[in-house]
């Protein structure tokens, strides 16, 4: 059974973007897997490093559709992409030094951000792409 499960709830509504988070969720799920099951730092932040290479090319899609219809809130949104891949990858960081990290804040953090992010920002983007369609 997988760890953060897709719901309609977090469906947008365009396939470009729920496509991505589908994917995401999958390697989401590595991450939390990992940590849950006690693995060791360079197990988690291996799935960490592809979780955040998807997420990378996912948030360029993102934002190429957001230049592509003059989102209004580009600017908002891809500090909060920039912010998730700094904080990420400042914990890879630390996991690779071989520092102990709160494994449960990291779970709860992951999870959180992504429910979080997909229904209060990218459903918000999800909206102005529809709306780009009929006019």
């Amino acid at each position: 059974m997988p760890l953060f499960s897709w719901t309609s709830a977090l469906a947008t509504g365009v396939q470009l973007i729920d496509d991505d988070h589908h994917v995401l969720i999958d390697r989401l799920n590595v991450v939390l897997e990992a940590l849950s099951q006690g693995r060791a730092n360079a197990m988690i932040s291996t799935a960490l490093n592809d979780l955040v290479t998807y997420t990378q090319e996912h948030f360029a899609r993102e934002e190429s559709e957001m230049q592509r219809i003059n989102y209004s809130g580009i600017d908002a949104h891809k500090a909060e992409h920039a912010q998730l891949i700094k904080q990420v990858n400042d914990l890879k960081a630390q996991l690779d030094a071989g520092s102990k990290i709160d494994r449960m804040a990291l779970y709860n953090f992951l999870t959180r951000w992504l429910k979080n992010h997909i229904l209060h920002v990218d459903m918000k983007l999800a909206q102005a792409l529809r709306e780009s369609l009929t006019h």
